[in-house]
């Protein structure tokens, strides 16, 4: 997660809106959010994809990942209900907190009916699905998703022959999840766009010391079976890749210059991004860095409009919002939900 926080000029309080009743919700009071959460399934976009002025985001498709409101500590029978009520309409959790039995899980989805919510997705720590398949599957099936993911990246090395070995454990996850009807998706960081070492002189240990020029998440959708990996493009770590990761030494010893393109990206294969992270972010003094804000911010470095210009069908993506700082957002500009609220809003505002 990033470290920088910045300040946003467009936050507000829930004063407009008020606080849901939450007496639909009274069974399941007791489930508590500490720490990371995790969930997912389908809602109609509802309403048209344009207006007079351009395409917009689908209304019924712009959700929430919890991990951007993990700083109040209320249960999710309170924070469900509010989510709702500013007009998110997908969540995608990370993690349970405490949750653990069946009859927790089933409360949890009576929230999200009760509420006109779903469960579009879920950041589920890659080794807990390794090891854990079974009772995740259960778990999505039980909240009703389409999608399970996880946000880890498929390995930390720069070495192909490892990129293969996560591969043969993705494929294996993401055969499991088809066969009970679910899309096992991973959700990227900036360091899986970092370029291989897979070239030229090797090291005292025999590995490459330097770059054929491919990116590491690139290598590994040619190695994923597209009918059982997904992916779910996170915009604002894809465009951090763009920032940080911009040349590599090739097997010659030349220094070549290759800045990373998101749009060409997702450009050559946009079936196999269902999910779409919505961050946005503006470029450190240095020009080194991306520094992550709530969305919506004036003269941010991503640009947005071009990005879901370059769909060829807005409509056939789920939009889902996350500050991993939100929850430093100053009390005068609302605090996380000040921030929560005004990122909705932006994000429904945004025409392209």
């Amino acid at each position: 997660m990033a470290s920088e926080t910045s300040s946003v000029p467009h936050s507000r309080g829930l004063s407009r809106r008020g606080v849901l009743g939450l007496s639909a919700c009274a069974a399941a009071t007791a489930i508590s959010v500490a720490g990371p959460f995790t969930g997912m399934a389908q809602a109609a976009h509802g309403g048209p994809v344009h207006d007079a002025r351009g395409r917009r985001l689908p209304v019924g498709w712009i959700g929430i990942q919890l991990y951007s409101i993990r700083t109040d500590p209320a249960p999710f029978a309170e924070k469900l209900p509010k989510l709702a009520q500013l007009g998110f309409k997908e969540i995608e959790f990370a993690g349970y907190g405490t949750v653990t039995s069946d009859a927790d899980i089933l409360a949890i989805r009576k929230i999200l009916d009760d509420n006109g919510l779903t469960a579009v997705g879920s950041h589920v720590g890659f080794n807990t699905l390794w090891g854990d398949l079974t009772r995740q599957l259960d778990i999505a099936e039980m909240l009703g998703m389409r999608y399970i993911g996880t946000a880890d990246a498929p390995t930390g090395s720069r070495y192909a022959p490892d990129w293969r070995v996560a591969a043969d454990r993705y494929n294996a996850v993401g055969g499991a999840a088809k066969a009970r009807g679910l899309k096992f998706y991973q959700h990227n960081h900036d360091g899986e766009y970092n370029f291989l070492l897979d070239a030229g002189p090797v090291d005292a240990n025999g590995r490459p010391t330097r770059s054929s020029g491919q990116r590491g998440l690139e290598y590994f959708f040619t190695l994923t079976d597209p009918e059982l990996v997904w992916f779910e493009m996170d915009i604002y770590w894809a465009y951090q890749a763009q920032v940080r990761f911009t040349s590599y030494v090739d097997e010659g010893g030349a220094t070549r210059r290759d800045v990373f393109d998101p749009i060409r990206t997702i450009g050559r294969q946009q079936e196999r991004f269902p999910l779409f992270h919505v961050k946005d972010g503006y470029l450190n003094a240095e020009g080194t860095s991306l520094v992550m804000t709530n969305f919506g911010i004036p003269n941010g470095y991503i640009p947005f409009e071009r990005f879901f210009g370059s769909l060829r069908s807005i409509d056939r993506h789920h939009y889902i919002w996350e500050n991993d700082n939100a929850g430093n957002t100053p009390p005068e500009e609302g605090g996380v939900w000040g921030g929560t609220e005004s990122s909705y809003d932006n994000m429904r505002a945004l025409r392209f």
